[in-house]
């Protein structure tokens, strides 16, 4: 009998398991020990938090006589070793019929050994792995490994898995698969991509000239997100409050900042306005505040600088020989370039009135509160939107109910969003993959049916995404897939316009409380505001910074909590910075007087408020209730409201504030009076009586004088007294 043939492998393998049998003779206690070790080991990775992940390079696209190539980890989270084990490659050689197919597959609710995962294509040892540790592990399974049998011939998706063993236990599955492409047509499906050009969140109503200058320089946040986009299909939702910020500087805007709105405007990609900060439509749509205003908030004004937009009108030059110049036609005066709200945030946008929520956040009614806010097109997520009676992927265009709605794939998204963002190759290959089998699937669904999806970025985590560039050339690589204008879908009419309604997938509880009270402080600040002779002072910059509280990119921020709470406390100092001054009592001594009453105004304006002044008793009457009064800024100022006092005793009054257009803006608060009037006539009648004494008494005087310098003229009198003043009115004393 012929004995089988040693390979070198086996050859190897048996002198390794000679040697371990030689050791375990020689050294009967270390073999024990290390046994035992390895029984430790593999008890510890059965519960091992391990993560097994493996994907197939060039985006999962499999051709016949190519390898397929897989890049994979293996990660040990534990505080033991993982050995070196196996990995066990599966292909499925059954093409998927359906996306739900491939969903289940890559998102399976549970996985076990006894899981049926395919044809063993392969099998690789894994090395050791430490605590803590992470390794690569690069698998190649030949080309002649790969047989689809009877399918050989059959485009389309196939599973793929990688299944990594160790110490006799499985560490985990990892889930993927690959398009099978033996060559010739297949079906294409175009893919238009939306990415939102947005920063970081912040509760600033604009974005600071140090910022910008960061954000535009070259390398900066703003310039890398152009850089990834520039001269492809991509469409870019534009945040306007960038593009606010940079013209609202004028001539002082940083260069770059300047140089990157000019690039940006010069673009050839389709290009539309995001609501201003990116806000939260469906938020605002959704809060139900005390007075519910507009469902889709718009900056009102800006504080512009008008000395930042000068005049550009030609000054006369004089003649160099100072001869009289010959008269020439002169340009008019060019008016001075104010911008205004709507001039600020404008830009050549190819497509309009579009309606961007955050995904999964709608429901009906916010698609007619948007509409009525002038935002005519809105785009939702798949997972927000039903069809009736469809077992295939439509077009990205749909009417749901009488509005017009482009669709963004939940699932495309997804993938799309994990590509540009990975961290790691192997991450990023999985990606692609799914990536890519989801567009096989969906186009195979309807081989002679042209479609168009549409797929958008993530919004709540703004960055500039390192692997974008290298993700769209990965995609116009797919001979499944092409790119498509959303301009195009914006304006294509509608396939499935009796199907389409939305599944309600309104926003928390919690979160539409938050808004409200926001909505709230702010019609309240609107209101307060009509003490200054330009309102937009406050309620311009209330506006702005409500809207940068609402940015969807404080979406997974645990700060936001705060910066509504400061909004709030902020707009409740707003209300109290115009107030009557403290005054417990006054005494009135008099029937007609002036109640002084004193305001305070702590804004940096002058303000008008109205003094009112009622009085529920008879014993006072306020001749004029309502008295206007100026107050600078900084400052304070009294009221003179005039009073009549009809009976002595108390009296409480009740003083209130409020604005030219009755808006209460303090009190009322009340105002004791003491009223005393009975000493004004006491003292008034002892006045009378000394004036009628002094009087009297003067007329007595003058009366006595004569007399006497009759008699003195008779004789009947002795002589006078020379000294006596009296007689220098009269003749004799003049001779004498």
């Amino acid at each position: 009998m012929t004995s089988p043939r040693l390979t070198p492998m086996r050859l190897l393998t048996s002198l390794i398991a000679l040697a371990m049998a030689t050791g375990a003779l020689a050294l009967p206690g270390v073999g024990a020990s290390q046994g035992a070790a390895a029984a430790t080991v593999a008890a510890a990775t059965e519960t091992a938090n391990s993560t097994v992940m493996f994907a197939p390079a060039s985006s999962g696209v499999l051709a016949p006589g190519s390898p397929l190539e897989l890049t994979g980890t293996i990660s040990n989270s534990t505080k033991v070793a993982i050995p070196a084990g196996t990995a066990t490659v599966y292909l499925n050689r059954t093409p998927l019929a359906s996306r739900s197919e491939l969903s289940t597959w890559l998102n399976p609710a549970s996985t076990s050994a006894s899981d049926r995962l395919g044809t063993v294509v392969l099998e690789s040892p894994t090395p050791q792995v430490d605590a803590g540790r992470t390794v690569s592990v690069q698998l190649t399974v030949p080309a002649s490994s790969i047989n689809f049998g009877t399918q050989a011939g059959v485009w389309g998706a196939r599973t793929l898995a990688v299944r990594v063993t160790a110490g006799g236990s499985e560490l985990g599955q990892s889930r993927g698969s690959v398009v099978w492409n033996p060559g010739g047509g297949v079906p294409r499906t175009g893919l238009a991509i939306a990415m939102p050009l947005t920063v970081p969140q912040s509760s600033d109503a604009l974005i600071s000239s140090d910022l910008l200058a960061n954000y535009t320089s070259p390398g900066g946040l703003l310039s890398r997100q152009l850089d990834n986009v520039d001269g492809t299909a991509v469409a870019i939702g534009v945040d306007p409050r960038i593009v606010a910020s940079i013209r609202i500087l004028g001539p002082t805007a940083p260069p770059s900042a300047i140089a990157w709105l000019a690039r940006l405007a010069g673009l050839t990609n389709d290009t539309f306005a995001l609501s201003y900060a990116d806000s939260d439509l469906a938020a605002v749509s959704q809060a139900k505040p005390e007075n519910p205003g507009p469902r889709v908030l718009q900056p009102t004004s800006f504080p512009i600088d008008p000395q930042l937009f000068p005049s550009a009108a030609p000054t006369p030059s004089e003649s160099p020989t100072g001869e009289t110049p010959t008269p020439t036609p002169s340009p008019q005066p060019t008016q001075p370039t104010v911008p205004d709200a709507q001039s600020l945030q404008a830009l050549p946008y190819t497509i309009h009135s579009v309606a961007w929520p955050a995904d999964d956040t709608v429901v009906e009614s916010d698609l007619d509160n948007f509409q009525t806010g002038g935002l005519t097109t809105t785009i939702l997520s798949s997972g927000n939107v039903g069809y009736s009676g469809l077992n295939y992927t439509p077009s990205a265009p749909v009417m749901v109910g009488k509005h017009p709605a482009l669709i963004s794939d939940a699932s495309i998204s997804s993938y799309l969003q994990a590509a540009v963002s990975a961290t790691t190759a192997a991450s990023w290959a999985n990606a692609m993959s799914d990536l890519s089998s989801t567009l096989a699937v969906t186009s195979a669904e309807r081989p002679t049916d042209s479609r168009t999806l549409f797929a958008t970025l993530d919004r709540s985590t703004p960055g500039a995404d390192v692997r974008m560039s290298e993700t769209l050339g990965a995609l116009a690589a797919l001979p499944w897939a092409g790119p498509a204008s959303l301009k195009e879908l914006a304006t294509a009419p509608a396939t499935t316009a009796t199907q389409a309604s939305v599944v309600p997938k309104p926003e928390s509880a919690a979160r539409i409380g938050t808004v409200g009270d926001l909505l709230n402080a702010e019609a309240r600040a609107g209101s307060f505001s009509s003490v200054l002779s330009d309102p937009t002072q406050i309620t311009g910059e209330r506006r702005l910074t409500l809207l940068a509280i609402l940015a969807n990119s404080w979406a997974n921020d645990t700060t936001w909590s705060a910066a509504t709470k400061k909004y709030l406390a902020t707009s409740s100092n707003l209300l109290n910075s115009v107030s009557l001054a403290k005054s417990s009592s006054a005494i009135i001594t008099a029937t007609n007087s002036n109640l002084p009453i004193t305001v305070s105004n702590q804004l940096d304006w002058p303000v008008t408020v109205y003094v009112t002044v009622r009085s529920p008793t008879g014993i006072l009457s306020i001749a004029n209730e309502r008295v206007e009064l100026t107050i600078e800024a900084q400052s304070q100022a009294k009221a003179n409201v005039p009073a009549r006092s009809n009976a002595n005793g108390n009296a409480t009054l009740r003083v209130s504030l409020s604005s030219a257009t009755n808006v209460s803006i303090a009190g009322p608060v009340p105002l004791n009076v003491d009223v005393q009037a009975g000493w004004e006539t006491a003292f008034t009648a002892v006045v009378a009586v000394l004036l009628i004494g002094v009087f009297a008494f003067g007329i007595y005087r003058n009366i006595a004088r004569r007399r006497k310098a009759k008699k003195a003229r008779d004789g009947t009198a002795p002589d006078p007294d020379p000294l006596d003043p009296a007689l220098e009115a009269t003749p004799e004393a003049r001779k004498s």
